[in-house]
């Protein structure tokens, strides 16, 4: 924590989407929050409007699947804000093509993003923790995906059960320097049709999801941030290499399956 009590939260993909409701919520709590993104306008615009609001954030633009990027942009906020004490790894893409289709360059830009970007992020804040010595949180963004198959997610479902696995890995090399690894497994956000993420979900995509979660529809932001927000606090000190499922019901089994009155 900083002198005056707050933490230093960075939070990857944090210019949009689960990202930067991730980045209002620590900063709502009066944390110090460092949004990190790719697109430079989108992260200047949405740290601004946070600054606005009486919050002390800062913007910070990093491609994920580059290290020395990664690396760059955690040395600016270290150098910013005085510390890391909670980093949420958010950032994902993802593709619909089938592997007979798939071209390397479509197959890199998602394994890269999601797996390679998630292990750059990782590293680096667990290296700035370690120095610090007195432990942190770091919780990872994955997916249902990583433990269910879908027509068109090749890269992206391997990418997140290798997201998985990593994290894991990671809760045990941490766990002597009291850093607790995590992930939180939202249900289907619908993004909407953006770009890198959401460019195949249409309406009816959307509606096929819905049908087949308990809670009879997909997932809000709003619906994830309580599990991240708990998996990154004080209490949940004990709790390390844990995955927790916000998806309404979704990963449970075949709810769209009728049922056998026989």
């Amino acid at each position: 924590m900083t002198a005056d009590g707050a933490r230093v939260v960075l939070v990857t993909g944090a210019g949009a989407g689960i990202g930067r409701a991730v980045a209002d919520r620590f900063a709502a709590r009066g944390d110090r929050v460092a949004l990190l993104d790719v697109d430079a306008g989108r992260v200047t615009a949405a740290a601004a409007e946070l600054v606005g609001t009486g919050a002390d954030a800062v913007a910070v633009t990093a491609d994920v699947a580059d290290p020395a990027s990664v690396s760059a942009a955690f040395d600016e906020v270290v150098a910013r804000l005085g510390r890391l004490d909670v980093c949420v790894s958010n950032v994902g893409v993802a593709s619909s093509t089938p592997l007979l289709d798939m071209p390397d360059t479509e197959w890199r830009r998602v394994v890269g993003t999601n797996l390679d970007g998630t292990f750059h992020v990782l590293r680096a804040a667990a290296r700035q923790m370690v120095r610090q010595g007195d432990g942190g949180r770091i919780c990872c963004v994955t997916s249902f995906a990583a433990r269910s198959a879908r027509r068109g997610a090749g890269p992206y479902s391997a990418s997140k059960a290798g997201l998985e696995m990593l994290a894991r890995v990671a809760c045990l090399e941490l766990a002597e320097h009291r850093i607790t690894v995590n992930l939180v497994s939202p249900g289907f956000v619908d993004h909407g049709r953006r770009a890198g993420m959401g460019e195949f979900v249409t309406p009816e995509y959307a509606a096929a999801i819905a049908a087949t979660i308990p809670w009879g529809r997909t997932a809000t932001t709003a619906d994830v941030l309580p599990a991240i927000e708990f998996l990154c606090s004080a209490e949940a000190g004990y709790v390390t290499g844990a995955l927790l499922s916000v998806d309404g019901g979704g990963s449970a089994g075949r709810f769209a399956l009728p049922r056998n009155n026989g």
